[in-house]
């Protein structure tokens, strides 16, 4: 799976997704990871759920704040982002996150095979309920 842990960036595709960033002066990259993942109704590839699940956490932390589990040079990144999220973007992130869950999934179909499912699973959630702050009520 080109997996080394349970976190949100512990993979392949969400490590290589993070250079996107690099060069990104707006959240372009991170809504349009979030649009891979929510377009369509069919199978959900590992690479496309796996940086959504990346996309996600790093649109939680310009919510929230909350660096922890964001490689240094995302976080920085992030700082450099405030203000510029919207509850659209959390919502189309709470999407995206329920595509990556499901049984149509290939990341979760790999994680169900796992010893780390549990961690993984409880990650997700996590996210989710950070997402969900940011909206602070309004859904």
């Amino acid at each position: 799976m080109g997996a080394w842990g349970t976190g949100m960036f512990d993979n392949d595709d969400a490590a290589d997704w993070a250079y996107e960033l690099d060069e990104a002066v707006d959240l372009t990259p991170v809504r349009e990871a979030l649009a891979a993942a929510t377009d369509g109704d069919g199978y959900l590839e590992r690479p496309e759920g796996a940086c959504a699940v990346a996309a996600a956490a790093v649109l939680a932390a310009t919510f929230d704040g909350d660096l922890r589990g964001l490689p240094e040079r995302v976080g920085e990144w992030v700082d450099g982002q405030p203000g510029t999220s919207t509850t659209g973007d959390a919502r189309l992130a709470l999407d995206a996150l329920v595509r990556v869950i499901s049984e149509d999934s290939e990341l979760a179909e790999l994680w169900r095979d796992s010893p780390d499912a549990a961690e993984w699973a409880q990650g997700i959630e996590r996210l989710g309920r950070r997402l969900e702050a940011s909206l602070g009520g309004e859904e």
